[in-house]
């Protein structure tokens, strides 16, 4: 049995969905090291996490994310990893601390 058209293309589109979503945090991973290293080495692996992806949206930019206070980040992040909340803030503390020296880019 052939699965109605209509199914297929909402299938098609979900793929083209993760296909974008891939995309852009491939784009990120290639960016941040630019913008702020230490800042980086804490969110890579967890930049398709709902919490994090709140932080460019609240924030805008890695220094300002991590002149953010405690109360502030806890507010933003505690609905969406209330198991990841504080070890995720204490590394952005800690990635504050380190500066924000970026990697140097080819010529």
């Amino acid at each position: 049995m052939t699965p109605p058209a209509e199914l297929e293309m909402i299938v098609g589109f979900d793929d083209n969905l993760v296909g974008e979503a891939t995309r852009v945090a491939n784009q990120l991973h290639d960016l941040l090291p630019q913008i702020h290293l230490p800042l980086e080495r804490v969110l890579g692996l967890r930049l398709q996490h709902p919490a994090v992806l709140t932080l460019p949206e609240r924030f805008g930019s890695p220094p300002q994310t991590c002149k953010a206070d405690r109360h502030r980040l806890v507010t933003l992040l505690r609905p969406k990893a209330p198991q990841m909340v504080e070890r995720l803030i204490e590394e952005l503390r800690e990635a504050r601390q380190s500066g924000s020296a970026a990697r140097p880019t080819a010529p």
